[in-house]
């Protein structure tokens, strides 16, 4: 029931929207997206090493792809293009650089190169999550013996996670299989090009023979894939891909796929898409499957060379809602697309923030107060809410993201995306927020409030607010999109 003040709060708030938290009802546990492509430490020795600011985004999950050499198996430039010649695309820092090598022989592989990667990761506190992939514009054709590639990369998870050849024992988990094998360049003629030529029975041939390779290994170690670009068609690297591991037995521990928002701009897509996914692998009986967004980002990627879709407020607003409705999906990881340096990363050319990159740090400080909380007042257009408690009761983060989808992409007429549009796209009630939050754990106790925004004209600068004592929090904010906010309330 609202009280008086906060009844009188909204009547006097016209287009601001309630937002209530109960911070006695806990709801679930607020889970890490904090995941991103590419490592702190530079292939390109002329950049930045991240390792100080990846530590302060809490990233935790990393997946090295597009390194241009390093950590892929055998890629191939016979044809480079333009962005495989400024990233020094290089065969012979692959890990495996002579395919008439033998496999069995530790001489046989250039583990330098990727060492340095991959210790990178491990080195800020990160997991290594490894595709078995090539990077962009390697040679598609499939590798000529399916039996010795995956055997190289049996001995490549022996190298990290059990010393062999001078190795590590890093405990690499996750092992994905392969990028984009639905690429299809008639989406971006001149530009896209396949990362796999070869038929999808080769595919299916080639997973599994790499999938029980790995198990034979290590059966703790989770294998899957196959990071599909095209997540919301169906096709044989989706529905087949699935059924073809179900029919045959094959092990599927997630299944990975890839999702640019050029097409609606829309941040639900994570959950829709999602729900598409989990529901085809819960058809084929891959209950205990989980699903990952490996790549996702606002605009085109990182390698096209092109200038971000939208202006960096709004690319900001995109992300924390996008990050925030995650909590709320199937989805179990997601990786960001990418991290370092570059026209779509979080980071400018001399290691400093972005906007998205504050947003970033927002949704990994959400971390700290696990217990998710009831909230109401969020919708699935933009204007999205989480807020946890801490374990010990004595803080409170509430995290509202305000963003609104170009008013061309809002119909279905003259949206361009494959899956059909959220229906009834509109905006009210988001030129701010009134919130009020109850039941604070701690009582009568005095507490002081913190807020952080990224807007277009804020970069997560502290903002003191009038403290406060009790079991309630009001306040009304002007918040108009695009913009992030981040209220912290810690007991006195």
């Amino acid at each position: 029931m609202l009280t008086f003040f906060f009844a009188a709060l909204l009547a006097a708030s016209p287009g601001y929207r309630a937002v209530q938290v109960d911070a006695a009802r806990v709801t679930g546990t607020i889970r890490s997206f904090q995941g991103v492509n590419d490592g702190p430490v530079p292939v390109v020795r002329r950049l930045p090493d991240l390792t100080t600011q990846y530590r302060d985004l809490h990233i935790d999950i990393i997946r090295p792809h597009g390194m241009f050499g390093p950590v892929d198996i055998d890629s191939r430039w016979t044809h480079p293009n333009r962005i495989d010649q400024a990233a020094g695309a290089s065969a012979a820092r692959t890990v495996f650089p002579n395919w008439s090598a033998d496999p069995q022989r530790p001489e046989s592989y250039n583990f330098g190169p990727t060492d340095r990667v991959i210790q990178g990761i491990v080195g800020c506190g990160a997991e290594v999550y490894y595709p078995l992939a090539r990077s962009f514009g390697a040679d598609g054709t499939p590798p000529p013996d399916f039996d010795q590639y995956a055997e190289i990369v049996k001995h490549v998870a022996m190298h990290y996670n059990a010393g062999w050849a001078n190795g590590y024992h890093d405990h690499i988990r996750y092992w994905e299989f392969w990028n984009e094998p639905d690429a299809n360049p008639a989406w971006d003629p001149g530009f896209i090009q396949p990362f796999w030529s070869g038929t999808p029975a080769q595919f299916y041939q080639l997973y599994e023979k790499v999938a029980r390779a790995l198990k034979s290994l290590d059966a703790s170690l989770k294998v899957g894939g196959p990071a599909i670009a095209a997540p919301d068609l169906s096709g044989p690297y989706r529905e087949g891909f699935i059924a073809y591991c179900a029919a045959h037995r094959v092990p599927l521990d997630f299944f990975s796929w890839h999702h640019y928002f050029v097409s609606s701009y829309d941040p639900y897509d994570v959950v829709r898409i999602g729900r598409q996914i989990r529901g085809l692998l819960d058809a084929q009986g891959f209950r205990d499957a989980e699903t990952y967004i490996t790549e996702w980002n606002m605009g085109p990627g990182h390698n096209t060379m092109r200038r971000p879709n939208q202006p960096p407020a709004a690319d900001a607003g995109f992300m924390g809602a996008v990050l925030t409705y995650l909590q709320e999906s199937p989805v179990m990881r997601a990786m960001y697309y990418r991290a370092d340096v570059g026209n779509e990363s979080l980071f400018e050319r001399d290691g400093s923030y972005r906007k998205k990159a504050y947003v970033f740090k927002t949704a990994g400080e959400m971390l700290d107060t696990p217990d998710k909380l009831e909230t109401s007042g969020a919708d699935t257009a933009g204007f999205a809410v989480v807020a946890g408690r801490s374990t010990d009761r004595n803080r409170i983060r509430i995290l509202i993201s305000n963003y609104e989808i170009p008013p061309e992409y809002r119909f279905p007429a003259r949206s361009r995306a494959r899956m059909p549009r959220q229906d009834g796209i509109a905006y009210h009630d988001n030129r701010g927020y009134a919130l009020r939050v109850t039941n604070l754990p701690w009582g009568d106790a005095s507490y002081k409030a913190t807020s952080y925004r990224v807007s277009a004209g804020d970069d997560f600068q502290p903002q003191s607010l009038p403290p406060g004592h009790g079991p309630t929090f009001e306040l009304r904010r002007d918040l108009p999109p695009p913009a992030v906010e981040l209220l912290v309330l810690e007991r006195q």
